[in-house]
């Protein structure tokens, strides 16, 4: 029994179609404002695949659908798009109306007014070559006006093609309504305009006084916001090119591509993925390149999707600017901070374009825009904070690194200080020469070396050298030299002077820190020569006076260094039976026993080593001293030279 009363129903109502095909099948009664909910479930549709249909086309379809929603969506299809429905006055006065529809441009744009008695009255008429002076009211978005008398009736049907989405939400308004929904919708539009200009002009100027490369990324970047809020709101048409319909079809495309592809620039100059973050560097740059291909592509392919894929690229984009910020903030939290809010904002307001677009998910035009039109300017504002924000944390950094410079510098100011002082002393040494020969022959002997290798580290460290020492490894040489120098130029002032003997009583003596300073002394030598200077530390102590054991460990390694070509040169310490052993072990060209005993002999040179510039001065300085301290030298003559020192032991 349903079944066949559903079937005579749908009979008579087929019937009553095919009597009155003109006639909309529900009317809005209207007793003043009709909000976009008071058209729900009352907008019939129906879709012209031929796109070229008139309206006594139209009105012939016996069959139209019903659109259930507020806000009427029939995805990106070429179909053109007719919509009608009934309306009747019920006010007492009111005569001037508004059909107020929340888009601000269509390729092709009708509305219709059908009277009871047949009378057709056009209310606006626009398509891709109108310019924007056409509209019958100066107003970014689309108005059709209307005149309809109290206790009149009419049908409405409205014709539209796009060019990219079909969504389209509309409401009726009366003139007065509409003054003040113009007037505050303007104001705040305005509002988020005078922002953005706010940005990008301090951005500008920032660039202008730094030349700060991030202040233009982020300019460009916060311009293509402000493009994109004008453009949505229709205020690019009504402003920019009014005369250019085609270029306002077309701008769409081209404002999404700039925000996204600066929106990149911006991410990479501001995380500084090139160097931190070169993974990410690689995907931000396929978006750039996307947005060129696609810009390139929408001069021969179908808008209509390119379109679509932009709002899926802003998304995908978005996704990967937050990304990128999160990867960086495990590293750099303080400096990335307000850019990673910003733009976990924009994801979301992204996620609600997609959601409407790509899955029909019900969400009103009102709310897209809205949205967008705050994330951008609070995004913009915070991306505006995070280079503040960055630019305070590297003027901290750089401060704390400035201190610490300065430090350094001030060391380095002071050991160039003593340095110049030990030259001078030298330089007074060398007059007193004549009236010491002997001893001071020796000290200027075993001066020369460390001197030189001293004086090229200080060097390198007052010019900031990275691979120069620091200023405590120095220490040890600085306080041996300055010693030797002041004990010979005491004796030189005070002839008659009787040096006091040091003896096995005098303080212990830390054999690491000797020979670690023989080490570095002559560290620069080796690796100039390509041979490699090896020093095994040691636990030692002694209290054999440092200065004579200092000036024997120079001595026999300035001699190992200087005759060895190729290989190694150690330093290391042998225990045995009969005690502790300073060994110097190196692969030169090595020396004979009879060499050797002929090496001892003051200003005495092998012919082997003739090639070598010396004094002959070095081993018998060397004999000299362990003569005076009572220690034991040995050599060995194997594959090189060894030569081993006897030392107490504490």
């Amino acid at each position: 029994m349903w079944i066949i009363a559903l079937a005579i129903f749908a009979q008579i109502d087929t019937a009553a179609q095919a009597q009155n095909p003109g006639q909309a099948r529900t009317t809005i009664v209207a007793d003043g404002p009709v909000p976009t909910q008071g058209f729900i479930g009352a907008v019939e549709y129906w879709l012209d695949p031929s796109n070229n249909a008139r309206l006594d086309t139209a009105m012939a379809q016996p069959r139209w659908g019903v659109e259930p929603n507020a806000s009427l969506d029939f995805g990106y299809i070429k179909d053109a798009i007719w919509l009608r429905f009934g309306l009747e006055n019920t006010s007492s006065e009111t005569t001037e109306w508004r059909l107020h529809f929340r888009e601000n441009f269509f390729q092709n744009f009708q509305v219709f007014s059908v009277q009871p008695d047949g009378r057709i009255e056009e209310l606006i008429n626009q398509t891709e070559l109108s310019p924007y002076t056409s509209r019958p009211i100066s107003y970014p978005e689309l108005i059709a006006p209307l005149r309809l008398e109290p206790a009149s009736s009419t049908t409405i049907y409205i014709r539209y093609w796009s060019g990219g989405s079909s969504e389209l939400a509309f409401s009726l308004e009366t003139r007065d309504s509409f003054q003040v929904l113009a007037a505050n919708k303007t104001a705040k539009n305005f509002i988020y305009y005078g922002m953005m200009m706010l940005l990008v002009i301090a951005s500008t100027m920032a660039f202008a006084f730094t030349r700060s490369g991030v202040f233009l990324a982020y300019g460009l970047y916060a311009v293509g916001g402000l493009l994109f809020v004008m453009h949505a709101d229709g205020n690019t048409f009504r402003y920019l090119w009014p005369s250019a319909p085609l270029l306002n079809a077309y701008a769409s495309l081209a404002i999404g591509a700039w925000i996204i592809f600066f929106g990149a620039n911006f991410a990479r100059s501001f995380l500084q993925t090139p160097l931190y973050h070169p993974i990410f560097d690689k995907m931000l740059l396929a978006v750039m390149a996307a947005c060129v291909m696609m810009l390139v592509a929408s001069l021969f392919a179908d808008h209509q999707m390119l379109k679509k894929n932009f709002v899926m690229l802003a998304l995908v984009a978005t996704i990967l600017f937050t990304a990128s910020g999160l990867n960086a903030a495990r590293t750099r939290f303080k400096e990335v901070r307000f850019y990673v809010i910003a733009w976990g904002g924009a994801v979301i307001s992204s996620a609600i374009m997609t959601s409407r677009h790509w899955f029909g998910i019900e969400i009103s035009e009102e709310l897209q825009f809205d949205s967008m039109r705050v994330v951008l300017v609070c995004d913009a504002a915070l991306m505006g904070l995070a280079i503040v924000d960055r630019f305070n944390q590297l003027k901290k950094i750089r401060s704390d690194a400035l201190e610490v410079s300065l430090s350094e510098a001030q060391k380095a100011l002071k050991l160039s200080t003593r340095l110049q002082e030990l030259e001078q002393d030298y330089a007074l040494a060398i007059e007193l020469a004549d009236s010491k020969e002997r001893a001071l022959a020796d000290t200027f002997h075993d001066l020369r070396q460390p001197l030189h290798a001293l004086r090229l580290n200080v060097n390198a460290m007052a010019n900031g050298s990275d691979n120069g020492p620091k200023s405590l490894d120095i220490e040890d040489t600085f306080n041996y030299l300055e010693q030797l120098v002041q004990q010979e130029l005491a004796t030189a002032t005070h002839p008659r002077a009787i040096a006091t003997k040091a003896t096995l009583d005098d303080a212990i003596v830390d054999v690491d820190e000797v020979m670690r300073t023989v080490y570095d002394m002559f560290l620069p030598d080796a690796q100039a020569k390509g041979i490699e200077l090896v020093y095994e530390p040691t636990q030692l102590s002694t209290r054999l006076p440092v200065l004579p054991l200092m000036r024997i460990m120079t001595n026999l390694v300035s001699n190992a260094v200087k005759y060895t070509d190729h290989g190694e040169v150690r330093l290391f310490v042998d225990q045995d039976a009969t005690g502790a052993w300073l060994v110097v072990q190196d692969t030169g060209i090595g020396i004979s026993p009879a060499e050797w005993q002929l090496a001892l002999t003051r200003s005495t040179r092998l012919p082997s080593g003739q090639h070598q510039d010396g004094s002959g001065l070095g081993l018998s300085i060397v004999q000299y001293l362990a003569k005076e301290n009572n220690l034991a030298i040995e050599h060995f003559a194997d594959h090189g030279t060894m030569i081993r020192l006897h030392i107490p032991t504490v």
